[in-house]
């Protein structure tokens, strides 16, 4: 039976899922994945900026909006909320780590 045919029986209806279950990556990997190889190293940069930016007492330099608004400037529209996952390691790239460890 060709995969394009919906199913017939319940029992197939049961085991066809609605969509790929393997996990994608997270929107900010994807972005990442198709920059040019001296994009992604200034991208790179940039995030480890973010990480590190303390603000001792003061406003952030660098923040996940800053990023989020460069690179939405650039065309690849993405919010501070997906960096921050990103960053906390709770994104979907973290969660594809440990289904395959």
């Amino acid at each position: 039976m060709p995969n394009d045919l919906p199913p017939v029986t319940l029992v197939e209806a049961l085991e066809t899922p609605l969509r790929d279950p393997t996990p994608r990556k997270c929107l900010y990997s994807r972005v990442r994945s198709g920059l040019a190889e001296e994009e992604q190293s200034a991208l790179d940069r940039a995030l480890d900026r973010v990480r590190g930016d303390d603000n001792n007492g003061q406003r952030k330099v660098y923040s996940s909006a800053w990023l989020a608004n460069v690179l939405t400037s650039q065309g690849h529209h993405i919010s501070s909320a997906t960096i921050q996952r990103h960053i906390r390691d709770v994104c979907s790239c973290r969660s594809e780590e440990t289904t395959n460890e």
